[in-house]
Formats: structure tokens, C-alpha cells, sequence
């Protein structure tokens, strides 16, 4: 197989460095919310907001410790537990005034992508008072500041935990993100036991959003030979565990390394970026807000793979060969590494057709809002071909 290591530029400088946050990896993990509340008040910062949504904080099992850490050590907290799957800036504004009528100083998030993403928008409203959230989002508002942000994660999948970015979706149709040194959380908790919770389609669609976040980050025009490398390791691993966690939902050892995959994945694109897949996925979930982000993705990323594999055939073979062995690496392959990828998808029980939320009459549509959004301006210029809006219709009627 043809090596992808002979096509790096090593004349390109990059940033070789691990992701912001101080974060606490392993099973017991949560059990450390007490030492940093307790680091926090030493710095007289003791007023929090939970972030949350209505389930995930409960039925994780990541409230009570949280609770009693902050009953021990926060001279006040409040709970905002509206959270919304694909929040809007109205979510995010809620949530902001709430924190600032509690005189929150530090906003703390219990969830997965969702409640992440909520808390750092409204951590960036609350340093900048006046202002909304579509200044940031839409308007080219400079985010000069935001408070503490503490992530409490409970899903394997988002990297909202490890990364400088946040997404809401429009009021209207869009679904852009933001991105700034500002929205790393300060400290983040990584502790697979809060993802036994989790329900079947979860557990598939976030482990997806991981798979998928390697696969773009790995083949971007701005990846660099540490995400790559990043990516390759969380590929390997979602393989491994993923059905392992789908037949034993339980098994903390699965749970443990999806939710690393999950994390090198986050670091992993937080320096290499996306580019197609999430700027397609991101205007389907705007359209229908019942398509989770990482079911999205897979039913996308077989289409996807087909039109980019002949850029960046020795890179794709090299970190799909844990779910599609014997790739030589070659350009002629795109179509058998499309394939062979959604029967892999299938077999985990990943669905890779948009038939379940769309119809062929929705693509113009979809196109247009991909074509237009954002989000897209930013990352469609990275992938790794030329994308119009034929690449994008067709990727669309291809994952039908």
C-alpha cells in the first residue's frame, strides 16, 4: 500500500500541541468535581449554572455527585436543564440570562454535544453584554471572552469537551459554529461510566460522529500528520468497541476506550478541521431537527468517502483498514471503500439511508442550504476536492 507520509508537506508549519482543557480521563472520573470547585473557590469563583438537558444529567448518574460537590463547596448554584437536541440561539440566550440573573461566574455542563454547546455560547453572551447570539454566529461579532466553562461529559461522540468550538442552529435555517481560543473549557470530565446510560441509537450515532470526525479531520487541505495520527488510533478503536458496546451495553471497557476515540477524534479536527460531511449533515439536522447529528453523518459518509477517496486515496486506506481491510490505497479503490464502509455502518446498526427523514423532492433544498450556509463557507474550502453543487447533489441522491 502506498504511503500517505511521502505527500506531507514538511515545509507547512503546524501547531503540535494537545487540546486545551485540564481533563480528567477514566471510570471515577466525576469523582474529581469536588477538587475542582473547591480549585475554583480558591479564586473566588463560586457561583454556578448546571447546563443541561431534562435526561441526561439524571439518568447518567452524573448529577448526584455533582450535586453534592456543589452543596459542599459552591456558595450558590442553579440548574438550567432545558437543553435541546440541535439548540437555537433562543436556547442559548435563555440559559445566558439566566446565568447572569444567579450571578453565575462559571457555567458548568452536564451532557453531550447539545448541553456543551449551549453553556459555551451563553458563556460568550455573558462576557459580552447587549449582545445575541446571531452577532456571533452570523454577524462576525469578535468573541473577545467568555467565563469558565466546565464540561461534565456523558456521551462518546461530541468532542465539544476537547475542542474550541460550538454550534446552535438559527432561528431561521442555519446552523453555523463558532470557534475561539475562549470556548475551551477550562476543565472537562471524561468518565465512561456516565455513558452506560445511554440508549442503543445513542451509543451508535455519537461513536459515528467520533468515526466521522477522524475521517474528515484526517483528509482536510489543513490536516497535519498529528491528527492524522490522532484519527487513525480513534478509527481503530470505535471498530474494536463499538460492537462491543452495542451487545453489552455495560461493558465499561468498551464504554472507556469509544469515549477516548472520542476525545483524540475532538483533538484530532479541533486542529485539522471538517469539511463536507458536517457541512451536509449540519444543514439536514436544520431542516429536520429530529436528525441527530451522528446519524446524519453516517448516512452520509459512504456517499462522501465515494467522491473523495481518489484525493486522498493512501491516508483513507491506511485509517479505514480496521472497517474495510485490504485497501491498496490507490484511487481506483473509492467505490469498493464506499461499499464496504456501509455494510460496516449497517452491521453496527447505523443507518445509511436518508429515507427515514427526507424525500428526493427535499435535495434542491438541502443543496441550497449547504451550498449557502456558513458553516460551509468556512470548511467546504478545505476538503480535500473542489465541491459545487453537483459534488453536493449528488452526494445527497447517493445516500438514499
Amino acid at each position: 500500500m502506498l504511503g500517505w507520509e511521502e505527500k506531507v508537506d514538511i515545509t507547512r508549519i503546524f501547531k503540535l500541541q494537545p487540546a486545551r482543557p485540564t481533563t480528567f480521563f477514566g471510570v471515577g472520573a466525576i469523582n474529581e468535581i469536588g477538587a475542582i470547585l473547591k480549585e475554583l473557590r480558591a479564586e473566588g469563583i463560586g457561583r454556578f449554572l448546571v447546563v443541561t438537558d431534562p435526561i441526561a444529567y439524571t439518568a447518567s448518574g452524573a448529577w448526584d455527585a455533582v450535586k453534592d460537590a456543589l452543596e459542599r463547596e459552591a456558595e450558590h448554584f442553579e440548574l438550567y436543564d432545558k437543553v435541546r437536541p440541535n439548540p437555537t440561539y433562543v436556547n442559548c440566550e435563555e440559559a445566558a440570562k439566566k446565568a447572569e440573573e444567579s450571578g453565575a461566574q462559571c457555567l458548568l455542563a452536564i451532557g453531550g454535544g447539545s448541553s456543551m454547546d449551549t453553556a459555551k455560547t451563553a458563556a460568550v453572551l455573558l462576557k459580552h453584554p447587549g449582545k445575541r447570539a446571531v452577532e456571533f454566529y452570523e454577524q462576525g461579532e469578535t468573541i473577545q471572552g467568555a467565563l469558565p466553562i466546565i464540561a461534565v461529559n456523558t456521551s462518546h461522540g461530541t468532542g465539544s469537551e476537547t475542542d474550541a468550538f460550538a454550534v446552535a442552529q438559527s432561528d431561521g435555517e442555519d446552523k453555523p459554529c463558532l470557534c475561539s481560543p475562549y470556548l475551551y473549557p477550562r476543565y472537562t470530565i471524561e468518565d465512561p461510566a456516565l455513558t452506560r446510560s445511554m440508549p442503543l441509537k445513542q451509543t451508535i450515532s455519537t461513536s459515528i460522529d467520533a468515526l466521522n470526525h477522524a475521517v474528515e479531520a484526517a483528509t482536510t487541505t489543513t490536516t497535519n500528520p498529528y491528527s492524522i495520527g490522532l484519527a487513525k488510533d480513534a478509527v481503530r478503536l470505535v471498530a474494536k468497541y463499538l460492537p462491543k458496546a452495542v451487545v453489552e451495553p455495560s461493558n465499561l471497557t468498551a464504554r472507556y476506550w469509544l469515549m477516548y476515540a472520542s476525545a483524540i477524534a475532538g483533538i484530532s479536527f479541533d486542529i485539522g478541521l471538517l469539511h463536507i460531511t458536517h457541512t451536509m449533515e449540519h444543514a439536514m439536522s436544520a431542516v429536520n431537527s429530529k436528525v441527530t447529528h451522528g446519524d446524519g453523518l453516517g448516512i452520509l459518509m459512504p456517499a462522501v468517502i465515494r467522491e473523495i477517496y481518489h484525493a486522498t486515496p493512501e491516508v483513507l486506506a491506511d485509517i479505514l483498514s480496521p472497517v474495510v481491510p485490504g485497501l491498496r490505497g490507490v484511487p481506483g479503490e473509492a467505490e469498493l471503500a464506499s461499499e464496504q464502509l456501509k455494510k460496516w455502518l449497517n452491521s453496527v446498526g447505523q443507518s445509511t439511508s436518508m429515507n427515514g427523514y427526507f424525500t428526493d423532492a427535499d435535495v434542491p433544498e438541502l443543496v441550497r442550504m449547504t451550498m449557502g450556509s456558513s458553516l460551509g463557507q468556512v470548511l467546504l474550502p478545505v476538503a480535500p476536492i473542489r465541491v459545487d453543487e453537483k459534488v453536493i447533489e449528488r452526494i445527497f441522491r447517493n445516500s438514499f
